[in-house]
């Protein structure tokens, strides 16, 4: 029988779902999600739609109703919890970007505070294990009484019985997603912690299975293999062009716009797979990108869903055609300073790099949840356009079959919160091993 697993603040559920695609030797599933919590009705939606309704709880943890809806449905059923505490107050590219004006606001950040309703949950089921997933800027933030929150949460846990020290004397580990075959440079905090009164022992350090080639580090490791780059993830899928949109358009020329974008295809949410021309595609590219492409494309799926383009305004479809790969807006505006003044239409004192080109022979840089505003740091390397939902959902390495639902901007807030799966089961392997 599988181990149960309750997936809280779960998203679309990343994390517990590299735990299932763990098999034993029998083929059969180690781990099955019970539960997933979350808060967000469109991801709710996604859930539901690839779990079925039974297994997902709609609602904010901090609600009595809700907690205690999760205790009663879980109680004696799971073996496992994991999930990524809302993490939008310890992140570098929000609320802790600079803006002075934010920053009381910063301080005093209810979302702090929700690694309690994880603690409070942790208390009354006792889990054998348990597995917390959050971004780098938790290791620096500090409560009101200049007390680190990534320490308040770990002694949290020691005090319900619970060790986090691996072999190394290290509480927590900083995992990148690239190392573990992911087409993206990922770095996340992650938090194992282990029962003392069912196994007193170490956590296990979770081990790369891939390495930088232009890094020395790995290159000794024949077991290693190289980085997934972009072009391997992607590559494979159909040419699509965005929109024009009638921003910045003088109202002579909209039926002109019009006109043009009734030519363009900017790709549907689904269409039949073109198997010719991924067939092609991994005849050309190295053994980890075969391998990647294996774990996307499962079970013959036939569909290829939500590669559609962003509309974009005339001046940045100009300004992608014009950079190089690799390139951000202010090494644009180094390199051509005139045709970049023409086509930047934003203060570059700040974020000098809200616009990035991606490169083809290069994981991606980190995907996320602002990818529902714009993708201007996300541009693809050959397209004058953004990535599409379809791409940045292979970026996190989910599988093609993996559908999501809701209105475009809020399929790339799914996509650019969850943990990748790939990474996650590589954590659950080693779980996988303790539990064995």
């Amino acid at each position: 029988m599988a181990i149960k697993i309750l997936d809280l603040f779960a998203g679309v559920a990343g994390l517990s779902f590299g735990f299932e695609l763990i098999r034993d030797g029998s083929d059969n599933p180690v781990f099955e999600l019970h539960r997933a919590v979350e808060i967000d009705k469109y991801a709710c939606e996604t859930l539901r739609k690839r779990y079925g309704t039974e297994k997902v709880i709609e609602g904010d943890l901090t609600k009595p109703e809700v907690h205690e809806q999760v205790i009663r449905e879980c109680k004696g059923e799971v073996l496992i919890v994991v999930g990524g505490i809302p993490c939008q107050s310890f992140s570098l590219l929000g609320p802790r970007s600079g803006y002075g004006k934010q920053m009381e606001q910063f301080k005093q950040d209810r979302r702090d505070h929700l690694h309690k309703e994880f603690t409070k949950i942790v208390s009354e089921l006792k889990p054998h294990i348990v597995v917390i997933e959050n971004v780098k800027g938790i290791l620096s933030k500090k409560d009101p009484d200049g007390n680190k929150i990534i320490d308040k949460i770990i002694s949290d846990f020691e005090e319900l019985g619970y060790n986090f020290k691996n072999n190394e004397g290290e509480k927590y580990l900083v995992l990148n997603a690239a190392d573990f075959g992911v087409p993206q440079k990922r770095e996340r905090v992650i938090l194992i912690g282990i029962l003392r009164n069912w196994k007193d022992i170490k956590v296990p350090v979770i081990e790369p299975t891939h390495y930088d080639l232009n890094s020395k580090k790995g290159v000794s490791d024949k077991k290693l293999l190289p980085y997934v780059n972009l072009f391997e993830a992607i590559g494979d899928l159909p040419e699509v062009e965005p929109k024009i949109t009638k921003t910045g358009i003088p109202k002579n020329k909209w039926k002109v716009v019009e006109e043009h974008n009734k030519k363009i295809r900017n790709g549907l949410d689904s269409i039949t797979f073109d198997k010719s021309k991924f067939e092609e595609h991994i005849s050309k590219i190295s053994e980890s990108g075969k391998q990647f492409l294996c774990f996307v494309r499962p079970n013959g799926y036939e569909y290829l869903d939500h590669h559609t383009a962003r509309s974009q305004q005339l001046s940045d479809i100009e300004l992608f055609k014009n950079m190089n790969e690799g390139e951000t807006a202010g090494e644009f505006l180094n390199r051509n300073p005139k045709l970049a003044s023409e086509l930047i239409k934003y203060n570059m004192d700040t974020f000098r790099d809200k616009y990035r080109k991606q490169r083809w022979d290069q994981p991606s840089t980190t995907i996320f949840a602002h990818l529902e505003k714009d993708g201007n740091r996300f541009i693809h390397p050959k397209q004058a356009r953004t990535i599409t939902p379809r791409e940045a959902a292979r970026i996190q390495s989910f599988p093609d079959d993996f559908v999501v639902c809701g209105p475009v901007s809020k399929k790339f807030r799914q996509i650019g919160n969850a943990v990748p799966p790939l990474m996650s089961m590589n954590i659950a392997k080693n779980i996988a091993r303790l539990l064995q």
